[in-house]
């Protein structure tokens, strides 16, 4: 006999159906009469549960919550225009000189040493981490002072 009593989520699984409990936990709670004690109640209470009748409102239960949340404006609002509009300026104020000079702009790093490449690469990379571990940071005592875990 097994001496370690099964969780309370398996005595549960058990008094829904034996077939879906584990082996070892069904020749614990026959051989157990503390076990069959509690699985007797769960299946008296998941009786209960099933005999009760369906509850049923007098009134429209999604319409009283959906009246009490703030109306929320789908349409695009100003703020929203001029954002796309200067995402589209600086992509053009970028993207058509490089696309222009995409010649020059090649060949000019044709000439650079290897170790010079590789130097800025690593800078940019190191600086990035930086910002984004100080951006961290910042979130974690924001939330901290929010108090949420």
């Amino acid at each position: 006999m097994n001496n370690i009593h099964p969780r309370e989520r398996e005595l549960q699984q058990y008094a829904l159906g034996k077939s879906d409990a584990n082996p070892e936990v069904i020749a614990h709670i026959e051989s157990c009469p503390g076990c069959q004690a509690e699985v007797s109640i769960y299946q008296m209470l998941f009786t209960e549960i099933k005999e009760q009748s369906p509850v049923s409102f007098d009134f429209d239960v999604q319409e009283l919550v959906l009246s009490r949340l703030p109306k929320t404006n789908t349409g695009l609002t100003t703020d929203d225009i001029i954002a796309g509009f200067l995402v589209i300026f600086t992509c053009s104020c970028i993207g058509i000189p490089v696309y222009i000079f995409r010649k020059i702009i090649l060949n000019s790093f044709i000439d650079i040493p290897p170790f010079f490449i590789y130097s800025i690469i690593i800078g940019t990379t190191g600086i990035l981490i930086t910002k984004i571990l100080s951006l961290y940071k910042k979130f974690l005592k924001q939330m901290h002072l929010l108090n949420i875990n």
